[in-house]
């Protein structure tokens, strides 16, 4: 499988995006959302989170949502949007809780933390896992779901002494811990508590438990 990196004045679209949906946050249903979630104003400025209040042209659908951008060297390649009320998302049919926009392809989350000079690398399920883990001083990059892992990322995380699978305490979570230690003979698993993942035990048991759970 290969990777097409979008093109400039895609970026700068994107870009634009990014910055008009940042300039939204503050005072937003999303701000608060975010904070409930347990992510400090600081997080949300390094990973410029944003709330679609007024759309860009053509992000109408989008309306509502926060806006997580996806950012490597070029700039904002990819946002991802979430829906952040307090209804099942699933029970409502044609809704979901997570969007992408037509033709994005699976990247990954936090690219950018692949150039720090790291002895020991974690991979999370989902944003919100990965800027858990970032907040709180560990080394993190994600993916967006389980199933959302490409082959060509492990091209990406070779060379690390560990790269350690911060799975979910579910099936999914072990399906993403697998899929990566298939082809990384530095891989190591540690599963979540039962039904719970890193922002959640992030929640319940504070920082210093996290890191000493993790072992980060």
């Amino acid at each position: 499988m290969t990777f097409s990196p979008p093109s400039k004045q895609r970026i700068e679209y994107l870009e634009l995006a990014a910055a008009t949906y940042q300039k939204q946050l503050q005072g937003s249903p999303a701000a608060e959302y975010l904070t409930s979630r347990g992510l400090t104003q600081g997080s949300a400025q390094y990973f410029r989170l944003g709330y679609v209040e007024s759309p860009v042209s053509g992000h109408e659908r989008y309306a509502g949502l926060l806006a997580i951008p996806y950012i490597n060297r070029q700039g904002v390649v990819a946002i991802r949007y979430r829906c952040i009320e307090g209804h099942d998302c699933k029970a409502i049919e044609g809704h979901s809780k997570y969007t992408r926009e037509p033709g994005d392809k699976a990247k990954i989350f936090n690219i950018l933390a692949l150039a720090k000079p790291e002895k020991r690398i974690a991979v999370c399920e989902g944003e919100f896992d990965t800027m858990t883990g970032w907040q709180n001083g560990i080394p993190t990059i994600g993916a967006a779901g389980a199933k959302s892992w490409m082959p060509i990322f492990n091209r990406l995380i070779r060379g690390y002494d560990e790269v350690v699978t911060l799975a979910d305490g579910d099936d999914a979570g072990l399906l993403l811990a697998d899929t990566i230690a298939e082809k990384n003979e530095h891989a190591k698993t540690r599963q979540m508590p039962h039904e719970s993942d890193v922002n959640s035990y992030f929640l319940e048991q504070g920082k210093e438990r996290l890191l000493e759970y993790t072992g980060f």
